[in-house]
């Protein structure tokens, strides 16, 4: 029989709606080839929770809230660091939503360390807030953090980049990494649109959210450019540290015309070498961080074979429900490891 993995969602939005109904897919595909059953005994949205130490049924409650817009018909509260301290589980699968404060995703992730929990997030933000705090309290407690799912969405970043990393030294990371600002930039060459049109375009597509400041503001770039130096450089950077230039905001139409009339193209880069920055450049059409559309790149450059580049399609919740599942399929090889040791 395969081992149980007992796991608690936190966030039950786009992305967690995708992650339940991944799980319920590959169930079968994961439990044998890693000998281990992923078993959901706690979901909290932000309306309500369900709690199940037997295992939720994970398509049920991804149509219950399509159908109702809550995971909770009249049962528990959404409050999720009760949830968190009393429900017997293993890992915490954390996909809030970010806010500038960290919150509540900083308030969870401690929780779930101190309470004897690895951590699986897609939530970028307390990471680039305090990920030398996180990182040193996971390790007080003997806990994991993993966190493929913040940067390049479903795209293998991490593991792309500690397999460079293994043989040689990284010099250099830069890409493309906010999928919603590059559709918008796309929409601006290829259509002509003006900025404001454009994003009601990526609205209308549903690449943008209502209020698209940390899209298009550079704040979600920047973010990910902290997570990116602090892994691969062993930096301990945060959020503030960031030279931005204030990302595609209010950018005119006709700075794009100038440049695609020079054979350019407009994109904003996070660039980690490695301090952090957000940059507008205007690159060649043949480099690969030129790519069109709701994309991510990101390019390695490293120190004796030179650069090396990720690219694909990065947005939409089952997207980055892959990278969510690959991060739950690598803690529970690491459980099983230490459970066999």
């Amino acid at each position: 029989m395969a081992d149980r993995l007992r796991l608690i969602i936190v966030g039950f939005g786009v992305v967690g709606r995708a992650v339940g109904s991944l799980i319920s897919k590959r169930q079968l595909a994961i439990e044998r080839s890693v000998g281990v059953k992923f078993s959901v005994v706690a979901v909290v949205d932000g309306k309500g929770s369900v709690v199940d130490e037997n295992g939720l049924d994970l398509a049920s409650l991804v149509e219950i809230k399509l159908r109702t817009g809550s995971i909770s018909q009249g049962g528990g509260e959404p409050n999720a660091v009760q949830v968190l301290r009393e429900t017997p589980a293993d890992v915490l699968v954390e996909l809030t939503p970010g806010s500038a404060d960290g919150e509540p995703g900083l308030s969870h992730l401690r929780t779930a360390i101190t309470s004897g929990k690895d951590v699986v997030t897609a939530n970028k933000m307390p990471l680039a807030l305090d990920y030398k705090g996180l990182m040193s309290m996971a390790d007080h407690h003997g806990q994991g953090i993993r966190y493929g799912a913040c940067v390049g969405a479903g795209l293998p970043v991490f593991e792309f980049g500690d397999a460079c990393a293994e043989t040689e030294r990284v010099i250099r990371i830069e890409g493309v990494l906010n999928a919603t600002s590059n559709f918008i930039l796309s929409e601006m060459e290829s259509r002509g649109q003006d900025y404001t049109s454009a994003i009601e375009s990526a609205r209308k597509a549903g690449y943008a959210e209502t209020d698209p400041r940390m899209d298009v503001e550079g704040t979600d770039s920047a973010c990910k450019a902290v997570i990116l130096a602090n892994h691969f450089f062993g930096t301990d950077y945060a959020l503030h540290d960031v030279k931005s230039e204030g990302g595609i905001s209010g950018l005119s139409r006709e700075v794009v015309e100038t440049a695609t009339s020079e054979g350019k193209r407009v994109r904003m880069l996070a660039r980690v070498d490695p301090d952090p920055e957000v940059v507008l450049e205007n690159l060649d059409p043949g480099d690969p961080l030129a790519l069109r559309g709701a994309s991510n790149a990101v390019r390695f450059t490293c120190e004796l074979s030179g650069e090396r580049t990720l690219m694909g399609h990065a947005a939409g919740g089952a997207t980055t429900s892959t990278a969510v599942l690959r991060d739950l399929i690598a803690t529970a090889r690491v459980r099983a490891g230490e459970t066999h040791s």
